[in-house]
């Protein structure tokens, strides 16, 4: 929990531990242990997201920008099936 910066509350603990919460409570050692780490969390302030870099599109701009050419490409298919069997019509 520690290394991958999750919250520590007695609750989550015992959940990923997979014991009970009074197990966490009963034991002195423990108990102590888990109010240590999640005092300590809460001193130390949480690291802000780094902001995004403006060079570099959000995946949602990624994404929306390839359907937008696969869109283009089928529809400049889509004139040139058109234009070449419009062409064998008026002959």
């Amino acid at each position: 929990m520690i290394r991958r910066g999750d919250p520590i509350t007695f609750r989550a603990l015992a959940q990923a531990a997979g014991v009970s919460l009074d197990f966490l409570y009963r034991n002195a050692e423990l108990r102590r242990r888990v109010e240590q780490l999640r005092d300590q969390q809460r001193a130390t302030p949480q690291p802000t997201p780094a902001s995004p870099d403006p060079d570099r599109p959000s995946s949602v701009v990624r994404t929306l920008t390839t359907q937008l050419a696969d869109l283009k490409r089928r529809h400049r298919d889509e004139n040139h099936r058109t234009q070449t069997s419009t062409r064998g019509c008026a002959r």
